[in-house]
C-alpha cells in the first residue's frame, strides 16, 4: 500500500505540474502546448510551497465533494476551477 500511495502522489505531483497554469493559458493566449507546459513546470518550480498547497487544497475539495454521491461535484469543479483562473492570473505575469 506504501508503494501504490507512493506512486499516486508522483503521479498526482507530475499531473499537477504540467497542467496547473497550462490549460488556463491555453484558454487565454495564443500559446502552443509546449509553451502552456513549460511554463506550467516552471510557475510550480518557481512557488513549490504554494503550489503543493493548492495541491492539497484540490485534493481535499474533490474528496469532499465525492463524499454525498459526486453531487457535491456540482458546487466543487465550478469553484475549483474558478479559482485556479485567479491562481494562473496570479502566477504568469503579463
Amino acid at each position: 500500500m506504501a508503494v501504490g500511495s507512493g506512486v499516486g502522489l508522483l503521479f498526482a505531483i507530475v499531473v499537477l505540474s504540467l497542467s496547473v497554469v497550462s490549460f488556463p493559458m491555453l484558454l487565454d493566449r495564443d500559446v502552443g502546448v509546449w509553451t502552456a507546459v513549460t511554463t506550467s513546470i516552471s510557475a510550480v518550480l518557481a512557488n513549490s510551497i504554494a503550489m503543493a498547497i493548492w495541491g492539497i487544497i484540490v485534493a481535499y475539495a474533490l474528496l469532499i465533494g465525492s463524499l454525498p454521491f459526486f453531487v457535491g461535484l456540482a458546487v466543487v469543479l465550478p469553484v475549483l476551477g474558478h479559482a485556479t483562473w485567479h491562481l494562473y492570473r496570479a502566477v504568469v505575469e503579463f
